[in-house]
């Protein structure tokens, strides 16, 4: 959660909502940051962020965050995944985590995920990516980073 203070007070909101497009929040003009909450995470859990760079700024042409938690063996208790860079915010794929949620983690499983990753997402296209070159790219970064956070689970 991020918690926020300005003339009418102190609130909390979660970063879903904290976003709204692109370089645009839903803070008020008064109102800064003052505290970003990230719980803890325990057991068998893996992480990655990796992304597709434009040459000159380094921003994501499209970048893919990955988090699983493994249950025993290969089983996947819970995922998630964002994409950034090829929406006009950071968005969840929320399609790949169902694909993901209550599987036994497999190329197959993986390739899977990756396929539906672009499912539901408002995908930009300009001058420095179409819109089918970032689905493109978003299936492979979200299949490349399920792979490095199962990669940091396995140890």
């Amino acid at each position: 959660s991020v918690t926020v203070v300005g003339a009418s007070g102190e609130r909390s909101i979660t970063a879903e909502d904290l976003f709204v497009d692109l370089l645009t929040t839903s803070l008020a003009a008064d109102e800064v940051i003052t505290e970003i909450t990230i719980p803890a995470v325990a057991g068998r859990v893996g992480m990655a962020y990796l992304k597709h760079r434009h040459p000159a700024s380094g921003y994501a042409v499209v970048g893919v965050a990955a988090v699983l938690e493994m249950g025993d063996g290969d089983t996947v208790t819970s995922a998630r995944i964002a994409v950034t860079g090829a929406t006009s915010k950071a968005t969840r794929a929320t399609a790949a985590e169902s694909a993901l949620a209550g599987q036994s983690l497999s190329d197959e499983t993986i390739v899977n995920a990756a396929n539906a990753a672009p499912e539901g997402l408002e995908l930009n296209g300009d001058l420095y990516a179409s819109e089918e070159y970032r689905r493109h790219l978003v299936t492979v970064y979200t299949r490349r980073a399920i792979e490095s956070a199962w990669k940091q689970v396995q140890g």
